[in-house]
């Protein structure tokens, strides 16, 4: 009655197919490798896409809004073109509507502090005295933004810009001075933003610096109205009646709507999504063909015992589900290595491309689903050639 947990998952012992697959150490370890690189490719592709897709929508997702005016040209955040500033405050006018902040975007060169090199850097400017952000870090450093000349610099941005962090920690007075389009700025600060495919960095600045520095800009011109609504209001039903009303030079929507329209932009009208789906396919190619020589090359060294098997009264299915059964044990043992092989991947990802790669739930039961299909698949091709078999040709 005290049975082990070994023989409750095994009462016949161990399992036939598991024999016939450590048979051939070799083979069942290049099988192993086989599936483990299918796995390890599958599971950094598919979080790779998860990370691109989140980093693409960084900056939007530490902006403070529940209903967004884009112009009627907007692409995505690097190409947003302007709106007149009135159909903000039109739009503020509405009895639902709590705040609305105008921020204004661009890319103009900076200049690194060190080597004096200039390259263009994704710039964020409102208005200091508003809360288009929710940040801590933006919100406590803000109100220096109201002096003309000063920004805060994003820490996550590419090193090609200079090492803005260590440069603060060792200036006397907690200043870094350098230029942005050829005009004199102070990096007074910094925050976490991350960089995108549109930005390889990011600075933070006042309105008045903004429209100082950056050539043509216009203070009646603005890129993104972000507005608050009044608590008990429906965003999807305040953006509708917004969009309705005002002129058509602009766009509303709600923020899930300007969130997934950045993200539809990058996998659509990019070659992006495409790449890492068919990097997928590949690995998953690759994996079925190595599973299906191995299953084939183990059903065909055993023809003559499943043949003698067969003349005493077993059926094909028998054999099926043997093949379909070592197929399971391998999906296993090549996706546990795999599944860490893609952990120690996401951990160096989040190191050195400071992306935001992680192992999700979902991911894992993707992949581990594509590569139980995958095993199966190869499993039953493989078993094609013992139906075929007469015991009577194999002796």
């Amino acid at each position: 009655m005290n049975r082990s947990l070994y023989e409750w998952i095994f009462p016949l012992g161990i399992p036939l197919s598991w024999r016939q697959l450590v048979q051939e150490k070799k083979r069942f370890a290049a099988a192993v490798a086989g599936i483990t690189f299918a796995v390890m490719m599958m599971l950094f592709q598919i979080g790779l896409q998860s990370a691109l897709f989140t980093q693409v929508v960084a900056p939007i997702r530490q902006m403070r809004a529940d209903v967004v005016l884009i112009s009627s040209q907007f692409e995505y955040l690097g190409s947003s073109h302007e709106f007149p500033e009135q159909l903000l405050y039109s739009a503020k006018g509405d009895p639902a509507v709590d705040s609305g902040t105008a921020l204004y975007l661009g890319s103009l060169p900076f200049k690194n502090p060190t080597t004096g090199r200039a390259r263009d850097i994704f710039i964020l400017a409102f208005n200091p005295a508003e809360k288009p952000f929710t940040n801590p870090a933006i919100l406590k450093q803000q109100d220096a933004l109201k002096l003309e000349g000063v920004v805060l610099f994003d820490r996550l941005s590419r090193p090609d810009y200079g090492n803005i962090s260590q440069l603060l920690a060792a200036s006397g007075n907690g200043v870094v001075d350098s230029e942005v389009a050829d005009r004199h700025i102070q990096i007074e600060g910094l925050f976490d933003m991350g960089v995108t495919f549109a930005a390889d960095g990011n600075v933070l600045m006042g309105r008045d610096t903004y429209l100082h520095i950056a050539p043509g800009s216009r203070g009646d011109e603005i890129s993104l109205g972000l507005l608050t609504l009044k608590p008990g209001y429906d965003p999807a039903t305040v953006a509708a009646a917004l969009d309705k009303r005002l002129p058509d030079d602009v766009a509303v929507l709600t923020y899930t709507q300007f969130l997934e329209k950045e993200k539809r932009y990058w996998a659509d009208r990019t070659p992006i999504g495409f790449v890492i789906t068919a990097s997928m396919i590949v690995s998953l190619i690759v994996g079925a063909v190595i599973v299906y020589q191995i299953l084939y090359t183990d059903v065909t060294d055993h023809l003559p015992e499943y043949a003698t098997l067969k003349s005493i009264g077993f059926t094909d299915g028998y054999f099926t589900g043997l093949v379909l059964q070592e197929s399971i044990i391998l999906s296993v043992c090549g996706f546990v290595p795999g599944l860490g092989l893609a952990a120690i991947l996401y951990a160096l990802t989040r190191k050195y491309a400071h992306m935001p790669a992680y192992l999700t739930l979902g991911n894992v039961a993707i992949v581990f689903g594509m590569t139980l299909f995958m095993c199966l698949l190869a499993g039953a091709l493989a078993t094609r050639k013992l139906r075929q078999a007469n015991p009577a040709d194999i002796f």
